[in-house]
């Protein structure tokens, strides 16, 4: 854990500031929190697999954030401007949607504008009531692929389903995929993680690494505690997330992501 007072606090969203159910607030501690810390000077920006689109319902509920790494790192957005994207290659993508048929799981695609769900599967997939997801079936779900920019995709499994079981295809060797939930999984180009997302954009505000706090709950933020120089984990968090951590947080509905900025930045 550094000694230095971080200047970029790196905020998983699911779980860690967002009870894991669309429309639940962000707690009124951890919105304080936020408010405080960046007028001290710090830099907040929100991490994860959702595309920087789809974090809308999180920061309409605090009082503005500097950045959005979306995707699980392979988007990031300053200002409203993107800085950097890059794409999950067509042949992992077309792995990640055949593996989630003959397994029976649904998958998902997160695009420039929107995010193209697979009509089928027999496990419960994501939340389909907003603008944003588009439900395809296979034919047009195989030709949005090959026609649209993707930046990452998702398998949701049966509950503790194993990465080993799911992805054996060989297309996925050049693809990062961390576990994002309980029963899914994120499936990104090779290389490309909430860590380097979270390090990509301390670069361009030349921020250094000993001067990251990350807060995160699930085994995709681990990367992100890597790359920080402070880590937390909120009391929600599984045993292995928690001991990667520095240090861990009351959970979610507690505003523990709001303790975590108090001890180590204000």
């Amino acid at each position: 854990m550094s000694t230095t007072t971080p200047k970029l606090i790196a905020l998983d969203v699911d779980g860690t500031i967002l009870d894991n159910q669309i429309g639940v607030p962000v707690h009124k501690k951890v919105r304080k929190a936020v408010r405080e810390a960046r007028q001290a000077g710090a830099k907040v920006c929100l991490c994860s697999a959702r595309p920087g689109y789809f974090m809308q319902d999180a920061t309409d509920r605090l009082d503005g954030v500097d950045a959005l790494i979306g995707c699980a790192g392979a988007m990031i957005e300053v200002d409203g401007k993107t800085i950097y994207k890059i794409p999950v290659p067509l042949p992992a993508l077309l792995a990640c949607f055949e593996t989630a048929r003959r397994l029976d799981y649904y998958a998902s695609f997160a695009g420039e504008k929107r995010i193209a769900v697979c009509k089928k599967g027999a496990v419960s997939g994501p939340l389909n009531h907003t603008a944003v997801f588009s439900v395809l079936d296979d034919k047009d779900m195989l030709e949005a692929l090959k026609t649209e920019p993707f930046y990452c995709g998702f398998i949701f499994t049966k509950k503790g389903a194993g990465k080993e079981e799911i992805f054996t295809d060989p297309r996925f060797e050049k693809t990062s995929i961390h576990r994002s939930s309980q029963n899914s999984f994120n499936i990104t180009v090779d290389e490309t993680d909430k860590g380097r997302g979270v390090l990509r954009l301390a670069e361009y505000w030349g921020i250094p690494r000993e001067a990251i706090l990350a807060v995160g709950n699930d085994g995709n933020d681990v990367p992100m505690f890597e790359a920080a120089g402070t880590s937390a984990a909120v009391a929600n968090a599984g045993p292995d997330v928690q001991a990667a951590a520095d240090w861990v947080v009351p959970d979610v509905r507690q505003g523990g992501a709001a303790e975590a900025i108090r001890r180590f930045v204000l």
